[in-house]
């Protein structure tokens, strides 16, 4: 069944209210902030729900909820504020840092976490810059191909367990063009919201060539 609206999460996290408030809230600062700043496609501002909340809390039960969750190119809070909204459901302490180079991307993450009452670190730089200080789930949402990604987070590899990234249709091709530079543990899990997307959770990373 397709969802595109608030029953998803009360069905497969059993949200309080107080969640499905916040998440209504989110919905609605989105639509009003979009118009001045690109934060999403017009076309899915109908369809927040499933094409944007759902895609991302899909990935909540396949992360490790002790670590830092570290969110690249946060953009508009996806999938890192999602996250963020479900641990403090489940009362579950993690740290979410949404790492975003865009000023006006990283202020509306500030007043988004302000007027949704959440704990969440917003690091507006790049993520070359970014200093991974704990042991790190890394998550990442339409953000750069496979191959970039592991190229700007190995320097700091030892500090990440693992890496998930949601992908679309191509990401075959990507995993091929990754592991002509590094090996790496790959599990697939399909989307629930597109028959053509998947999510990849990538583990021991280790490059072979200089």
């Amino acid at each position: 069944m397709m969802y595109d609206n608030v029953e998803f999460f009360i069905k497969e996290f059993n949200v309080s209210r107080e969640t499905i408030e916040k998440l209504n809230k989110y919905r609605d600062y989105l639509l009003i902030s979009n118009k001045i700043t690109n934060l999403i496609g017009k076309s899915t501002e109908k369809h927040i729900y499933h094409r944007h909340f759902i895609d991302s809390a899909q990935i909540y039960n396949i992360i490790d909820k002790r670590l830092d969750i570290v969110d690249l190119g946060s953009g508009a809070g996806f999938p890192g504020l999602i996250i963020k909204l479900l641990l403090d459901n489940q009362n579950i302490k993690s740290n979410v840092i949404l790492v975003e180079k865009s000023k006006k991307k990283s202020y509306f993450l500030s007043n988004l976490v302000e007027k949704l009452n959440l704990r969440a670190e917003i690091k507006n730089e790049k993520l070359e810059e970014y200093n991974f200080k704990n042991q790190s789930t890394v998550v990442a949402r339409a953000f750069k191909k496979t191959k970039e990604t592991l190229d700007l987070l190995y320097p700091s590899i030892y500090n990440i367990k693992e890496i998930i990234l949601l992908k679309g249709r191509t990401y075959q091709q990507e995993i091929h063009d990754a592991k002509k530079k590094y090996t790496f543990n790959l599990e697939k899990f399909r989307s629930v919201t597109s028959n053509e997307s998947f999510i990849i959770k990538i583990t021991d990373v280790k490059c072979y060539t200089t």
